[in-house]
């Protein structure tokens, strides 16, 4: 076996996995992150499930995993500014793209044919937060006090990196 292979945890010579011998340690902020991350995730998986049930435009979960993580910003209340965002892209996706442009200058939409395309960040409403309060008290997602998005496990299959090699 050579040295290298040893830290990987597998021989290369021999070809077979051999798992290292490695402590996990569990600690209290991991285990809080991960049930939160949880709360989140059921919490999107309602809302898909009531906006397809109600809409002709659907939206998956990676959808709204995608807009939770681009609300995820410098605010004083990093879970209540990403649900806004959640919020924000529902009322979108619901049709009320024209209520919610009308507000903002031609520079961060333009219209092509029948589709927005948004060239800048934009900006929850009033109702939107007051959805996303809403959102974290019927949610249970009072608990949330974590200062960075690598902290919760949110990611989808096409945010993790795979690594793969043939054995001959």
């Amino acid at each position: 076996m050579n040295n290298n292979s040893e830290k990987l945890g597998f021989d290369l010579i021999k070809t077979k996995y051999k798992p290292k011998a490695r402590k996990k340690a569990k600690t209290k902020t991991s285990e809080n992150a991960l049930i939160f991350s949880k709360k989140i995730i059921a919490m999107l998986e309602d809302k898909v499930k009531i906006h397809n049930e109600k809409n002709t435009k659907q939206i998956n979960l990676s959808d709204l995993k995608k807009a939770y993580k681009n609300g995820f910003n410098n605010s004083e209340d990093l879970n209540k500014e990403a649900l806004a965002h959640v919020n924000l892209m529902l009322r979108i996706s619901q049709g009320e793209a024209n209520e919610i442009f009308k507000n903002f200058k031609s520079t961060v939409f333009e219209i092509s044919g029948s589709e927005f395309i948004i060239k800048g960040d934009l900006i929850p409403e009033e109702l939107d937060y007051k959805q996303a309060s809403e959102d974290i008290i019927n949610y249970d997602l009072k608990d949330f006090n974590f200062k960075s998005l690598e902290e919760l496990y949110l990611e989808d299959e096409e945010d993790r990196v795979t690594y793969g090699f043939n054995i001959d």
